[in-house]
């Protein structure tokens, strides 16, 4: 890690610094620290649910999948594209038309109060775990790097990301999640043709790829692989539209511009992961011994594929400007987890047990507290996880997502499609799935499943391959199903919960009015388009100091992207960009 590389880095820390503090003023009330108060354009949207969907575990758990798997690896994030698509379709449009502040007034309006505070609790430990799991991807990355002990990295990281949620809020995490997008997209975009150009193209990279197959290496049984596919895809398309996740589309104008979020997330999903995958599938056509060049980390060595490709065949400084990338990818969906929970709290807890009468000053204070609270344990958990060997960091992140997330997105994905269901439908749901998960951890063997395929033993990627898919399809066949048979019991309500789902119906079947719509300060798109044009032009100086013409294009190149995104985001605070989206 050089002197540049540094420079970079620390510069880009405080550039980020500056951007939470200069969107700081726009959160003058609750509901716009808690979403913006629905004033968002589209497009910071759109920045903010593409970013939360991955993290700095792309660059180095996913990398080591790309590195060892091949092309396997795209179905998981071409599962995201397809979710954010069957939103911009259908959910967007209804979670935005039902008028809440988190997703918890969701649960709350279809399944009553019970129900609500269930799903507020476990959502925080939740949200603690998968916080965990960012920074330990982060963590591992910059180990490699630095050198630096994985306690330090966490903690340093935990520190700014709570700064950036307690500032402003909903609005300085939206600011700097289109900053961090825009420049991660521009890094990676440059990295990944620069990458295909080395090995000579795309042709060249397949015909010298030790991976033969779409289904890499360690699959004896095709079908494996056709169901591990299968049901990931079905996983992000759940995980992308339940209720726990519409606070995505909470934050814009009208129903139409939370489709247009969803459909530009689903569409960066399309193109930004074959170009994040490219330099770890040239470095497996070199056949590297990482585990040489990373001895500090272990057998995780593969999670360093992306960097090793960084570090020893991109220009000097790419490596700082790649990390900043790193540390953007774990930043935005902490933050965004961050202000998620502090609205849930505010609103859901707050509000609605301790405080009914708060007061916006109240809810604002209490906003910044459990904000604070939730970063402080979020580090914690992330030292504890630091210490678990016994998976591999991708195995780890898709057993999250079965055991614990699934149980919670089925009920309430379901919830927006099978309205009648009675109020207990939701936590006696849970329930089944919490039981489903212990059973499929603690009481099934994946050896039973061997008579179903041949005679031939399990590698040990399909041992773990077929656990996840065991895992998700006991989680929609039995917990999906118990769901969809509560409504068996179903009948009508009464009193206040009666008007309340009423409610809840009558706003999805009414269009937001213009009378509805918070009016939109284009201030945002003026600001993000000058800080863009600053970061871009400060690479493209970097890059004018080198002598060498290849080095110089390279910071010239990425640059000039940031530097082209950053117009167009200030002409679209100047003047509105249309994006036709049909009904």
């Amino acid at each position: 890690m050089g002197v540049l590389d540094s420079v970079i880095v620390t510069s880009y820390f405080l550039f980020i610094i500056v951007a939470a503090l200069l969107f700081k003023r726009f959160s003058k009330t609750s509901s716009g620290f808690i979403r913006g108060g629905g004033a968002m354009m589209w497009w910071m949207a759109g920045a903010t649910a593409f970013m939360t969907q991955f993290s700095a575990w792309t660059f180095t758990g996913a990398a080591a999948k790309a590195y060892e798997d091949g092309l396997a690896v795209l179905f998981l994030f071409w599962g995201n594209a397809l979710g954010f698509f069957v939103a911009a379709l259908y959910f967007a449009a209804r979670y935005r038309k039902l008028r809440v502040d988190t997703a918890m007034e969701v649960i709350r309006l279809r399944f009553g109060k019970a129900s609500e505070q269930i799903y507020t609790w476990l959502q925080f430990p939740l949200t603690t775990i998968a916080s965990a799991i960012w920074l330990n991807g982060l963590a591992i990355f910059v180990a490699a790097v630095f050198h630096i002990d994985l306690f330090i990295t966490i903690i340093g990281v935990g520190i700014l990301v709570t700064f950036i949620a307690i500032s402003g809020g909903s609005w300085t995490v939206s600011a700097t999640n289109v900053i961090q997008l825009i420049l991660l997209m521009a890094i990676t975009l440059t990295v990944g043709i620069y990458a295909l150009f080395y090995v000579g193209g795309p042709e060249a990279l397949v015909n010298q790829s030790p991976v033969t197959s779409i289904m890499g290496d360690g699959v004896s049984y095709w079908q494996i692989f056709v169901l591990w596919v299968v049901f990931i895809i079905s996983k992000q398309v759940i995980s992308t539209n339940d209720a726990m996740s519409c606070y995505r589309f909470l934050v814009t104008v009208n129903e139409r511009e939370a489709k247009k979020a969803a459909l530009i997330a689903g569409i960066c999903f399309i193109v930004g992961p074959v170009m994040w995958f490219i330099p770890p599938w040239v470095v497996a056509t070199m056949h590297v011994d990482l585990a040489a060049f990373y001895p500090n980390l272990g057998n995780n060595a593969n999670n360093a594929s992306y960097l090793f490709f960084i570090e020893y065949y991109m220009p000097k400084g790419v490596l700082g400007l790649v990390l900043a990338a790193m540390i953007a990818a774990t930043i935005s969906p902490m933050t965004t987890a961050l202000n998620r929970n502090a609205g849930i709290f505010v609103r859901n807890v707050y509000q609605s047990v301790i405080n009914p009468n708060a007061t916006e000053i109240q809810q604002m204070r209490v906003g910044k507290l459990s904000t604070l609270a939730n970063g402080v344990v979020s580090v914690l958990a992330a030292l504890l996880f630091a210490s678990i060997k016994e998976y591999s960091f991708f195995d780890l992140m898709m057993l999250f997502g079965a055991l614990l997330q699934m149980p919670l997105a089925i009920p309430s994905l379901l919830s927006m499609v099978i309205i009648k269901t009675p109020d207990w439908s939701a936590w006696a749901t849970l329930f089944v799935g919490l039981l489903v998960s212990c059973f499929m951890q603690f009481g099934f063997d994946i050896h039973w499943l061997q008579p179903w395929f041949g005679n031939t033993p399990f590698t040990h990627r399909e041992q773990v391959d077929l656990t996840v898919v065991a895992m998700l399809f006991a989680q929609i066949v039995f917990t999906g199903g118990f769901f969809m048979c509560t409504s068996l019991f179903y009948s009508p309500l009464q009193g206040q919960r009666k008007k309340e789902v009423e409610g809840l119906i009558n706003n999805l079947n009414s269009p937001i009015n213009k009378e509805e719509e918070a009016s939109i300060d284009r201030r945002q798109g003026i600001y993000l388009g000058r800080l863009s044009q600053i970061l871009g032009s400060a690479i493209i100086v970097v890059g004018l100091a080198f002598e060498s013409g290849l080095d110089m294009l390279t910071f010239i190149v990425i640059g000039g992207l940031i530097l082209l995104a950053g117009t167009h985001l200030y002409r679209s605070g100047v003047k509105p960009i249309p994006m036709v989206i049909p009904n």
